[in-house]
């Protein structure tokens, strides 16, 4: 304690200003003082260190908070294998599972909030006690974001640019996912399958906050065996001190090994109807994982009238099924845990608990290509969400696989799910969307039946839409082309179809699953004028009274390729039964046409107005482009790309010329317009200030991907290098021209001159701007306007500013207007101006307009264009404005000319000008 308290005595004595020695004498003494010091500090520091890691691992004693499952010491190379004779024994690991609790670092628990955890051994050995392994396991708990769709239903749909088509968007989450990591030790039994392991942990809590230095104790129990009626690891994670940030977590998942099958499951004969089963594993072997893919999309229920016993049995009012987990044998037994739940697009690789859940067991019948499963409903045991246990059983569920489908079963796998106690037809089907995603089996086998062609043959014939019409349409062989999204004229929402069906071809959003496109068959229909066709339309929006929501619709009729018209039947689905009484038209625009709307249709219900599945009829329309205008657009962005460059060069090299032009000619520096030099000089620097970030990093404005991106990025670092380049030679010419003024003081009747030169152009200028600001308010006022009376989907207003930017466009193609003024008052003949220079300037102002001309009559217009050259952010474009402003470009370079030929004021009349010159030689000779 002295020899402490000597040392902290020392420190401030020496590093007293009162008692401190000249730097020169003491230098030395002091750092021979203080480094002991330092030095001794240092060593006290991960002593005390040390001795807190002590006291925290004294703290997580392992027999002292595992009392009921005892220690044991490890045997000589008792380490256990996952191969060879160790593969059997059984090894506590959980992939992923459930939690309750820990909500002050990973947050709220909500039902659709995603939280996991996984247990991962490391290392596993033998112990004296044969019943025990010593494990060493990683435990990683992980929570705290949740997924969020946007409002409206505008942003459902997602394009996908390499497959060129339009599909569901994914859910998105927002939100930091807390996670912390715990390195655990400790025993578990294979009798009786409990694990009781300790350590600690650190990571991130939800938002974002480190966590350090959890001590903790995890206890799990595994089902050992596991069976359908024991099918779940349950367990806790305590803290071991009372000042851990951590609460108790609940944890719970549905075992992976050691499972031990039931007897077989019986498979009841299908309803009518349900007969036919594509036979997926015909030239294979059963393959858990294939059978697991061609499952894991979300079922849709459906209750048919007079099923309300068996739903009622079964305790299932839900919406949605997932097959949540399975696991398999080789010899084709197979076991699941099914979650049904009214919350859609739920990711399955989570552990789902839903509104309802049960456990299954079975195996996979060969030769009917049937899943025949026996199963248990799960239950709550205890207070938390994480506490199931399984109940009462006697459910029998039963998938497939359908081979035939229609208008109304056009689902990629089904099935059934009933009480054994009633009978095997009162059972509530199940449905999964039409293709799984990312599917890559064998469908050779899948036919399409369509029942509705005749019926919507006659809506065809009646509404007119088999007249000619001019141009050619999309067909059979350009199926890309009839994908669409559509957006709704009145009432607001959006969608988007896709072909199911070409005559006998089946498609997946936009590739070809079935049916080899050259054979006779497939090629004959290619050739017909009128193809069968069916579709899935997929849409957000509103319907009557009802409020918004995704709402699904199939539809099968004719298409006409001669015309492009598109007829047919559609069936809705609704709660319990679903609506077939709807008629879909559309009418595709040429492949050749320059428009942006290229399809417009409707969706109208074929009911009375008094029936209450009635409504109105929704007016679609669908702006895009064809792929072969996709293709024109991505050669129209190079070749633009390339003309900016062009361009860019020219106006550096003209610029080159006017300097070697006053080199050559002195006079023609004074002479030259100040104002017109700050024009040309900020037209360079305003591109220049907007992309300065864009100057040294990539851009990543583009909205659609190209195939030429790297290409045009090149590009565009090259157009704003040469644009500094230019913008500096620009600056040179303007010093030079301001010196030659500033040097020599009899140029001040060229000075007077550019002041009336500045008094005549600035206000024309502001009075421009002014225009400009009336016009922006008028238009955006005019645009609200239009959306609350057609109820269109908002559109993205521009700002000020980039109007502003345009009108300074017109400005930099008028920039020989300073120049023409001032030679008017200075009345000179001077070559100010090298003709390479305004001529070639001019033409590099009047070449946008012209190339805007040739745009509009090759190129669709579309809603987002992408305008590398002549874009609207660069001057003002329309018919009206590519005849104007060249005309007065040309104008004013032709007017230029004269000047420096014939005097700056050669068009004003003779008699005044002889006048003038009488006048000042009177008062000479006077």
């Amino acid at each position: 304690m002295g020899e402490g308290r000597g040392r902290r005595d020392l420190t401030p004595r020496f590093l007293s200003t009162s008692q401190m020695a000249p730097p020169s004498a003491n230098r030395s003494h002091q750092q021979l003082v203080v480094l002991p010091v330092l030095l001794l500090l240092l060593i006290r520091i991960p002593a005390s260190a040390v001795a807190a890691a002590d006291t925290s691992l004294s703290t997580l004693s392992y027999s002292h908070h595992c009392p009921n499952l005892p220690s044991a010491l490890d045997l000589p190379g008792g380490e256990v294998s996952a191969l060879g004779p160790d593969a059997r024994v059984p090894v506590p690991e959980v992939s992923t599972g459930y939690f309750v609790g820990g909500d002050r670092i990973f947050g709220p628990d909500p039902s659709s909030q995603p939280r996991s955890f996984s247990l991962l051994p490391s290392s596993v050995a033998r112990t004296t006690n044969a019943s025990l392994l010593h494990v060493s396991a990683t435990l990683t708990v992980s929570g705290g974001r949740r997924p969020f769709r946007d409002r409206g239903g505008r942003n459902l749909f997602e394009y996908d640019g390499r497959a060129r088509h339009f599909r569901p968007r994914l859910p998105r989450f927002t939100g930091r996912r807390g996670s912390i990591t715990f390195g655990l030790e400790g025993y578990y039994s294979t009798g009786s399958g409990d694990l009781c392991m300790v350590g600690t942990g650190s990571g991130r809590a939800a938002d974002g906050s480190p966590v350090h230095f959890l001590p903790v104790v995890l206890r799990l129990g595994f089902p050992s065996p596991a069976n359908v009626t024991r099918p779940f690891v349950t367990g806790r994670l305590e803290n071991v001190d009372t000042i851990s940030p951590i609460e108790p977590i609940s944890l719970v998942a549905y075992t992976q090994e050691g499972y031990a099958y039931g007897e077989s499951a019986s498979c009841p004969p299908p309803p009518a109807g349900r007969l036919d089963a594509l036979q997926v594993f015909e030239n294979r072997n059963f393959s858990c994982a294939h059978l697991s893919s061609m499952l894991k999309s979300p079922f849709r229920l459906d209750y048919p009238s007079g099923s309300e016993s068996t739903a009622s049995s079964l305790g299932i009012h839900q919406s949605y099924m997932y097959v949540n987990r399975m696991h398999c044998n080789d010899d084709g037994a197979v076991r699941a845990y099914v979650a049904f739940t009214n919350q859609t697009e739920l990711s399955r690789y989570y552990f789902m608990l839903g509104e309802k859940a049960v456990v299954v067991d079975g195996f996979w019948d060969q030769k009917s290509s049937r899943l025949c499963l026996k199963g248990c409903h799960v239950v709550k045991s205890g207070p938390s969400r994480a506490d199931l246990a399984v109940g009462e059983c006697g459910i029998g569920m039963s998938f497939w696989f359908p081979a035939v489908w229609s208008l109304q079963q056009r689902s990629f796998s089904a099935g059934l799910v009933w009480n054994a106690s009633l009978k095997s037809g009162e059972a509530v089907a199940a449905g999964s969307s039409a293709i799984t995603p990312n599917y890559r089996g064998n469908l050779s086998g899948l036919k399409y039946n369509y029942t509705k062609v005749d019926e919507a043959m006659k809506y065809y014939e009646k509404s007119g839409l088999n007249k000619n019409r001019k141009g050619k349409f999309p067909d059979s062989n350009s199926y890309q082309d009839l994908v669409f999204r559509f957006f709704v004229k009145r009432g607001g929402g959006s969608g988007y179809a896709s072909p199911v069906t070409i005559g006998s071809m089946l498609f997946d959003g936009n590739s070809l699953v079935v049916q080899d496109p050259f054979s006779r068959h497939v090629t004959a229909e290619m050739k017909q004028r009128l193809l069968n066709v069916s579709y899935d339309i997929y849409y957000v929006g509103k319907w009557s009274l009802e409020s918004f929501h995704r709402r699904h619709i199939s539809a099968e009729g004719v298409y006409d390729t001669k015309t492009g018209s598109l007829c047919m039947i559609a069936c809705r689905e609704l709660n319990v039964s679903s609506d077939c009484e709807i008629l879909v038209t559309a009418q595709f625009s040429s492949l050749d046409a320059k428009v942006a709307q290229h399809v417009k249709g409707a969706i109208k219900s074929l009911r009375k107005k008094t029936d209450p599945l009635f409504f109105e009829t929704l007016d679609i329309a669908s702006y895009g482009m064809y792929v072969e205008q996709v293709d024109a657009s991505i050669w129209r962005m190079d070749i633009e790309s390339t003309m900016t460059l062009i361009s860019m060069t020219l106006a550096c090299v003209f610029i080159a010329v006017q300097l070697f032009h006053v080199n050559k000619v002195p006079e023609a520096l004074p002479a030259m317009s100040i104002t017109m030099l700050v024009v040309l000089a900020l037209g360079y620097m305003i591109p220049l200030v907007l992309n300065f970030d864009a100057l040294f990093k990539n851009s990543n404005k583009q909205t659609v991907p190209l195939s030429g991106g790297g290409w045009l990025e090149v590009n565009e670092v090259m157009v704003r290098i040469i644009t500094m380049v230019t913008f500096l030679l620009q600056l040179r010419l303007l010093q030079q021209a301001w010196s030659a003024r500033s040097v020599d003081a009899s140029k001040a009747e060229s000075w007077a001159a550019e002041k009336k030169v500045l008094w005549i152009c600035l206000p024309l200028y502001i009075i421009g701007g002014a225009i400009t600001w009336v016009v922006h308010m008028r238009s955006n006022h005019s645009r609200r306007m239009l959306r609350q009376v057609v109820h269109l989907k908002p559109v993205e207003q521009h700002a000020f500013w980039e109007d502003l930017v345009s009108y300074c466009g017109l400005i930099l193609d008028g920039f020989l207007l300073p120049q023409v003024i001032l030679n008017v008052f200075s009345d000179s003949k001077v070559r100010a101006l090298s003709p390479g220079f305004y001529i070639g300037s001019t033409l590099i102002r009047v070449l946008p307009h012209v190339y805007d001309v040739f745009r509009r009559q090759h190129f669709v217009p579309s809603l987002r264009p992408s305008y590398m050259y002549a874009g609207p952010r660069d001057d003002l474009f329309s018919l009206a404005w590519d005849i104007v402003i060249p005309c007065g470009a040309l104008l004013l370079s032709a007017l230029l000319f004269f000047q420096q030929w014939r005097g700056g004021a050669f068009f004003l009349c003779s008699k005044n000008r002889r006048t003038r010159e009488y006048e000042m030689v009177s008062v000479a000779s006077s």
